[in-house]
């Protein structure tokens, strides 16, 4: 039995961004037509709550596959210049379960949410979308700059961030005459010339106040992962018509939206549906220019084993990374 092991360079030379955004485009629309089984998220905290160990199982019916994320999050490793996100995504086939691949979960992490975030601005952001607006300057800003440019024509990108040096720091690197990127002195100038805004921070409490937002912005809530944490204040999930990447989990592992719910604010039913319900014509996305839309990504395992599926079938095509003999 041979076993196929890829490391991160491997995975960023085969998963293209325009790939990745056309696998999780079709990654969401299995969710909504229940091709796919994603039990929720279990994580398992240090002592102190410095970090965690992630377990995210999934099954994928199209082709069919079992997989898993395992992974550790350590948010003080940003300082650190260690990623926050490490670990691995193992593949297992279905008809004898015997394992085929694992692969590099930090490099398809980056990669597959920034992708997701594409599709979703894609399906709810209004056509005529200019200014974007990052809140963060880590590795998501990278992998996010460059799947949004897929989606809209973007002639500006506002970046605000607690570190103002290293915002501008951000803005030098990956500053163009096709994008420039202005680092702004506020959080609310930033949330308020934004017609697309993606926060992409460890936020623990709100960065982004729903009294900052203009009718037509839509949001991109990424950062934040955990029931304990929330970029967006309770007055901007209420005011926003809200998408979910798997409903259930943002019902029960969203912290913007159980901190809305606690306070009475919203009930279940205003999570509207996925992203993938928008693709298929479950549900109805954007209704008028005026909306407010919002898209809350806590990452799913049927991304993770939809990326690596085409990573394994692409490597095992091009002999690429380590082929091992197992068992």
């Amino acid at each position: 039995m041979t076993l196929r092991i890829v490391g991160a360079q491997d995975v960023r030379a085969l998963l293209t961004m325009e790939r990745a955004i056309a696998l999780m485009r079709e990654a969401m629309a299995m969710v909504a037509r229940n091709e796919t089984v994603q039990p929720l998220r279990s994580a398992l905290w240090l002592p102190d709550r410095r970090g965690l160990l992630g377990l995210m199982p999934g099954y994928v019916a199209k082709p069919e596959r079992l997989g898993v994320k395992v992974l550790t999050v350590m948010r003080s490793n940003f300082a650190k210049g260690l990623p926050s996100h490490q670990g691995m995504v193992m593949l297992f086939d279905t008809k004898d379960g015997k394992p085929e691949a694992i692969i590099d979960a930090q490099t398809v992490t980056a990669i597959r949410t920034a992708a997701a975030t594409a599709v979703a601005t894609d399906v709810l952001a209004r056509s005529d979308a200019k200014t974007l607006a990052f809140f963060g300057y880590g590795e998501q800003a990278e992998t996010h700059l460059e799947a949004l440019r897929h989606v809209r024509a973007f002639e500006c990108l506002l970046l605000w961030g607690r570190d103002t040096a290293k915002a501008a720091a951000f803005a030098r690197q990956h500053t163009s005459k096709v994008l420039p990127i202005e680092v702004t002195a506020t959080a609310e100038d930033a949330a308020a010339r934004a017609d697309v805004i993606c926060t992409l921070t460890a936020a623990i409490d709100p960065i982004v106040f729903g009294r900052w937002l203009k009718p037509g912005t839509h949001v991109n809530a990424v950062g934040s992962g955990t029931a304990r944490e929330a970029e967006l204040d309770i007055e901007a999930i209420k005011r926003s018509r809200m998408f979910a990447d798997n409903r259930e989990g943002v019902l029960g592992q969203c912290g913007e939206f159980l901190r809305a719910k606690g306070a009475g604010a919203v009930d279940d039913a205003h999570v509207l549906g996925s992203i993938g319900d928008v693709i298929v014509g479950n549900v109805p996305g954007r209704k008028s220019a005026e909306d407010i839309t919002l898209f809350k990504s806590l990452g799913m395992a049927v991304e993770d084993i939809v990326s690596c599926e085409f990573v394994l079938a692409e490597a095992t095509r091009r002999d690429i990374g380590h082929a091992v003999e197992w068992g």
